[in-house]
C-alpha cells in the first residue's frame, strides 16, 4: 500500500508543473495571437504588462505581509490595516508638503517618531528604560524635530517618517483595542477590527481631506523610463524599478529579523503556541505588539509606493478598503500566516490583474476585461480556496484527531 501511494504522490507533483507549462503555452499563443491582429500588441506592449503587474505585485505583497503576521501570531483577520495604510499614505503627504513644520508642531510630530524608533530600538534591547534605547531617543527626537522645523522632507524621508507613525498607530490599536479582548471569543476581536476600521475611515476624513489629493514629491523615481524591446520602445517611469526594490529589501530584513533575532524567533514560537510560549518566558504581549509594529510600517511603506506609483491618493473613507481586501485575498492565496506566501500571493495577484487585462485587451470584436479586474482577486482567492484551503505556500493547519 505504501508503495502505491508513494507512486501516486509522484505522479500527483507532476501536475502542477504540468498545468503550469499549459499556461504558459496558452500565454504565448495569445500574444501571438494578438500581435497578428494588431502590431500593436507587440513585444513592448507586453514587456510594459509584465514589469506593471510586477510593480503591482510588490506594492501588494507589502499589504499582504501586515495581515498574515498578525494572523499567523493572533489568528485576527485584521481589518483596520487596510485604514493603516490610509493614514500612512496621508502622514507622507503632509510631511513632503507642509514641512517644515512649526516647531510645536514639529515636536508633537518627532515625539510619535521617536516613539516608534525607540520600539524598534526594545527589539533588541528589551526595555523602553532601557539607557542605550533612551539615549538613541533623545538623540531622534532633537533630530526629527530639527529635521521638521528647519527643511522640507523628500520621498525617502518622509516614507520613513511616515512608517514610524504607522507603527506607534498599530501598537496603539492593539493595545486600545485588541489587548482587552485577549481572552474573548474571536468573534469579539473580529468586530473590534472592523469597528477600528470604520473609525479611522471617519477620522481621516475629518483630520485629512474628503476629496481626492494629490501625491506627487519630487523625484528622480517618478520621472519616464524607456527602453528598446524587440525593436519597440517601452514608454513607462523608474517606478516599475523602484518598487519591486523597496520591496525585497524590506522583506528580506523582516525575513532576516523573523529567523535570526531573539524576538523573532519569539514570534515564531508565539505562531506555533502562544500558551507553550508564555510558558517558557516569552512576553506575548510584547511579541503581538511587535507584530503590529512591524506589520503596519510594511503598510506605510505600501502606501508612499502607492501614491508615486499613481499620482494620487483618493479620499480616507474609500483609500485604503480597495487595497486592504485585495492585499487580505493575496495574503489567503499564498497562504495566510506565511510570509513566502504573502509575497507570492502579492505578486500573483498583480500579474492577474495587469498582465491577465492585457492579454484580453479591447478589440474591434471584443470589449475587453479591464471593468473586470477588480474582482479576479476574490475569484482566485475562491478557487484556491476550493483546491488548497491553504494557500500555494501555507501549511495544513487543520487538526489532526
Amino acid at each position: 500500500m505504501s508503495a502505491i501511494s508513494s507512486t501516486a504522490k509522484r505522479k500527483r507533483a507532476w501536475l502542477p508543473w504540468a498545468i503550469g507549462l499549459g499556461l504558459v503555452g496558452l500565454i504565448v499563443w495569445r500574444m501571438f495571437y494578438l500581435y497578428s491582429i494588431n502590431p500593436a500588441f507587440n513585444g513592448a506592449f507586453f514587456a510594459g504588462a509584465f514589469v506593471r503587474s510586477f510593480q503591482l505585485g510588490s506594492l501588494y505583497a507589502l499589504i499582504a505581509l501586515g495581515y498574515t503576521m498578525v494572523y499567523g501570531i493572533i489568528r485576527l483577520i485584521n481589518f483596520a490595516h487596510g485604514e493603516v495604510f490610509m493614514v500612512g499614505a496621508f502622514a507622507a503627504y503632509f510631511l513632503f508638503t507642509l514641512t517644515p513644520l512649526a516647531l510645536p508642531v514639529a515636536i508633537i510630530v518627532a515625539l510619535i517618531v521617536t516613539y516608534g524608533f525607540m520600539q524598534i530600538l526594545n527589539f533588541w534591547r528589551g526595555s523602553m528604560t532601557d539607557p542605550l534605547v533612551l539615549a538613541g531617543g533623545a538623540l531622534a527626537f532633537i533630530t526629527v524635530t530639527i529635521a521638521l522645523a528647519s527643511t522640507t522632507l523628500g520621498w525617502l524621508a518622509a516614507m520613513v517618517a511616515s512608517m514610524f507613525v504607522t507603527g506607534v498607530l498599530g501598537v496603539t490599536i492593539d493595545r486600545v483595542a485588541y489587548r482587552p479582548l485577549r481572552g474573548a471569543p474571536r468573534n469579539s476581536m473580529l468586530i473590534t477590527a472592523i469597528a477600528v476600521s470604520f473609525f479611522l475611515q471617519n477620522f481621516g476624513i475629518l483630520a485629512f481631506s474628503n476629496r481626492q489629493t494629490p501625491f506627487r514629491p519630487p523625484s528622480f523615481w517618478t520621472g519616464p523610463l524607456q527602453f528598446e524591446v524587440l525593436g519597440e520602445t517601452l514608454f513607462t517611469s523608474w517606478m516599475v524599478v523602484l518598487v519591486p526594490m523597496v520591496t525585497a529589501v524590506l522583506v528580506v530584513a523582516l525575513t532576516l529579523f523573523v529567523t535570526r533575532t531573539r524576538l523573532g524567533k519569539a514570534m515564531r514560537a508565539t505562531a506555533q503556541d502562544a500558551e507553550t510560549a508564555r510558558m517558557m518566558g516569552v512576553n506575548v504581549d510584547r511579541v503581538i505588539a511587535t507584530t503590529f509594529l512591524l506589520g503596519s510600517m510594511l503598510a506605510a511603506a505600501a502606501a508612499v509606493m502607492w501614491g508615486m506609483t499613481f499620482g494620487s491618493i483618493n479620499q480616507p473613507a474609500i483609500f485604503g478598503i480597495l487595497p486592504g481586501i485585495k492585499a487580505f485575498a493575496a495574503a489567503v492565496i499564498g497562504g495566510i500566516g506565511s510570509l513566502p506566501g504573502a509575497v507570492v500571493g502579492g505578486v500573483l495577484l498583480g500579474f492577474l490583474e495587469n498582465f491577465l487585462t492585457a492579454l484580453f485587451p479591447r478589440t474591434q470584436s471584443f470589449a475587453g476585461i479591464t471593468e473586470y479586474k477588480d474582482t479576479f482577486a476574490f475569484v482566485a482567492m475562491i478557487l484556491i480556496l476550493l483546491v488548497r484551503p491553504s494557500g500555494i505556500i501555507g501549511e495544513d493547519l487543520s487538526e489532526k484527531v
